[in-house]
């Protein structure tokens, strides 16, 4: 994986969004940018164009499956993987791939194999 790889972090827990943040940044090197909503998650993925969204799938207001599917409709960041995070293991990967996304890391996880999971994550799509 790149080492200047830039995320767009979409979850509305504040302590997880840093913990994935500063993991991300030391770990791996990467630029994370984040949001607290969906709304707020779109038009940071359209400002930043990001080489990946980490986006969480339950939030209030708009969840992570409408958001990803937002980001598939508009031209300008439907090419941008999404990677879902949840804590639902019934969550299908069949539900995640109709929304469009590249794959999901399930919560919790350990810090150190979170990067390395999103780059297998990007592997598999982009191959």
């Amino acid at each position: 994986m790149s080492a200047d790889l830039r995320v767009v972090l979409i979850d509305d827990d504040p302590d997880l969004r840093k913990l994935i943040k500063i993991t991300l940044e030391f770990t791996a090197g990467w630029e994370v940018v984040d949001a607290a909503d969906g709304a707020d998650g779109i038009a940071t993925v359209q400002r930043e164009k990001p080489d990946v969204v980490l986006l969480d799938v339950m939030m209030p207001g708009m969840d992570g499956y409408e958001v990803c599917r937002h980001l598939r409709q508009d031209p300008d960041t439907a090419s941008i993987p999404v990677v879902l995070l949840t804590a639902r293991k019934d969550v299908e990967d069949e539900r995640a791939g109709t929304a469009g996304a590249a794959g999901v890391v399930f919560k919790p996880f350990e810090p150190d194999e979170l990067a390395p999971r999103i780059g297998e994550i990007l592997g598999a799509a982009n191959g």
